[in-house]
């Protein structure tokens, strides 16, 4: 039977994070029907926080890939009994009018509609917080669009989409296809699925739909995923006939660590020590 909101959360580890996300979607003005949890490439947990709807836990298994995030995105939406669709990372926390904002603007427009993702500068812990805390801790992205204040949502360039939160109809998702479960692993698979919206005629937009992003570290450029971005670049490019992330592209060149050319990447050696700590970064954005 169709349900109205399927909330749709993908994880491996982020234990704390994820009990956060679920105290989250507890305390929305608007519940979902349902959450829908896929954990990859590890055991389903014993206990969880209430979300305060019913939840359904499912697992994903690739030994060859840590985080199959295509995969799992899309083995989520396929459990999922809701007309409309709302993914969020795990590492976010829903405002408490996520989800009445986020459903809105979907319905309002028909498209794929991007969620107001503001950046925690610091761990929090798994009880005690707030959503006034969260809101008066984060801080936006300094490169993601700002909604003027009279104005509830507006259009979005395809390239600047990010799965961190977005919703969507059921049957849109199902137009799309999904994430192309070819892009293995991390990276390039949601410039991939905005390609394909546009390519679609799925209109995409940004609204004021907040949740906040729990901070932990990580590397820029992320050279402990070099092996997935080669991968997933070289199978972007060969389907669009453009180069996706050229930024890290570049800055991997740079190091010494892959011959790309006009139509053409590999790697040339491992990743050192020494590169990845000093990729390592404490900034909230990543």
């Amino acid at each position: 039977m169709m349900t109205d909101i399927s909330l749709l959360t993908i994880v491996r580890g982020r234990r704390t994070q994820l009990h956060n996300l679920l105290r989250g979607v507890a305390a929305q003005t608007r519940k979902p029907e349902e959450v829908i949890v896929v954990f990859m490439n590890e055991a389903i947990p014993d206990q969880l926080p209430d979300p305060g709807c019913k939840m359904y836990l499912h697992q994903i298994a690739d030994p060859d890939h840590p985080l199959p995030l295509a995969a799992a995105r899309n083995l989520a939406a396929a459990n999922a009994s809701g007309r409309l669709l709302a993914f969020l990372d795990v590492d976010c926390i829903p405002h408490p009018e996520y989800l009445e904002l986020l459903s809105t603007a979907v319905r309002q427009t028909h498209g794929v509609v991007m969620g107001d993702v503001h950046y925690l500068p610091r761990a929090i812990a798994a009880e005690g917080w707030t959503a006034e805390d969260l809101a008066e801790l984060a801080v936006r992205h300094p490169r993601r669009p700002v909604i003027p204040a009279d104005r509830s949502l507006i259009p979005l360039a395809y390239h600047l989409f990010w799965s961190l939160s977005f919703g969507l109809r059921a049957n849109d998702f199902a137009r799309l296809g999904g994430f192309d479960e070819g892009y293995r692993g991390y990276g390039g698979e949601d410039t991939d699925f905005s390609f394909t919206a546009r390519q679609t005629r799925i209109p995409m937009y940004a609204c004021k739909a907040r949740a906040f992003h729990q901070f932990h570290p990580t590397f820029s450029p992320p050279y402990h995923h070099l092996d997935d971005i080669i991968e997933n670049a070289d199978r972007f490019y060969k389907k669009w006939d453009v180069w996706p992330m050229e930024g890290w592209l570049k800055q991997f060149v740079a190091d010494g660590y892959i011959a790309w050319e006009s139509h053409t990447i590999r790697k040339l050696r491992p990743v050192e020590a020494k590169t990845l700590a000093a990729a390592r970064s404490d900034s909230p954005f990543g």
